[in-house]
């Protein structure tokens, strides 16, 4: 919606969008491989860091744009704006429950007391805040 306000063609091929597909195709890849070679458990640790790595930059992402929609002004400020309020939410929710749940998986995959579902899925974190907060009981929750 916000990429029509702005007369922006979301379908169009442009140079960053292909090495935006690169990345996302080479993530698959990776998890493929960790797949076929190292069991289950390592298949899952290697998808688990390529989630994070992909939330991650679409957290920064989204970060920015929140920054550019501070900026503008006008419609383009205001479709902007709308946007980044949408999703921004989302992005925050997606980024600290993968973050636990990888580092979950790895305490477990070391032979130590994971728990699962980690804390930032049990208290339904949605901030940087509440995701700290919940590490920080999660050994009250073993």
């Amino acid at each position: 919606m916000a990429c029509e306000s702005l007369g922006i063609d979301a379908d169009e091929a442009v140079p960053s969008r292909l090495v935006v597909r690169h990345i996302g195709q080479s993530l698959v890849k990776a998890m493929e491989l960790a797949k076929q070679g190292g069991g289950p458990a390592a298949a899952q640790l290697v998808a688990c860091e390529c989630v994070v790595h992909a939330e991650t930059k679409d957290h920064a992402n989204w970060e920015l744009l929140g920054k550019v929609a501070q900026a503008a002004s006008g419609p383009v400020g205001q479709a902007l704006k709308d946007a980044h309020d949408k999703v921004e939410k989302d992005e925050d929710h997606h980024l600290y429950h993968t973050k636990g749940w990888c580092r979950e998986l790895w305490i477990e995959s070391l032979g130590m007391p994971a728990v699962l579902p980690p804390p930032e899925e049990v208290k339904q974190v949605e901030t940087a805040i509440g995701a700290s907060r919940a590490e920080q009981q999660r050994s009250k929750m073993l």
